[in-house]
């Protein structure tokens, strides 16, 4: 039986992130949501805050349209255990994700468009009652 061999690839060697718990619970009219009641308005919440508990860095929270929200973890997948492995929503345009650390970016879908990140970043589940948006894993 022949022998089958192959290379990794820089996903494969790259640690995921770590398990974090995520149970956040927002009330999207409030006034520190204004962004969310704007397509592609994105917000960032705390790891642990009134809103309840936020993964491993916290979650960035984008809306795509009236009735339908993203949240991604903060935590770059690029050495994820690096203390400045931190994704934020660009300052100057709003219109893109990036580390300033590894200097990755990612779309507002969280998908990788540039930098040596080596995955999307981890999103996690919404649900959308009234104007209550629960996030959780």
């Amino acid at each position: 039986m022949p022998l089958l061999a192959a290379c990794g690839d820089n996903a494969s060697d790259q640690p995921l992130i770590p398990y974090a718990p995520v149970n956040l619970s927002i009330n999207i009219t409030n006034q520190q949501y204004a962004p969310l009641r704007f397509d592609n308005g994105a917000v960032t919440l705390p790891v642990q805050g009134p809103a309840g508990l936020g993964g491993v860095k916290g979650v960035i929270v984008v809306r795509q349209s009236a009735s339908t929200f993203l949240a991604f973890e903060r935590n770059c997948p690029y050495q994820p255990y690096d203390a400045c492995a931190t994704v934020s929503i660009d300052r100057n345009s709003r219109l893109f994700m990036r580390d300033s650390c590894c200097t990755s970016q990612f779309d507002l879908r969280g998908q990788v468009t540039g930098g040596p990140a080596p995955r999307p970043l981890k999103q996690y589940s919404t649900s959308l009652q009234g104007s209550l948006l629960s996030i959780t894993n």
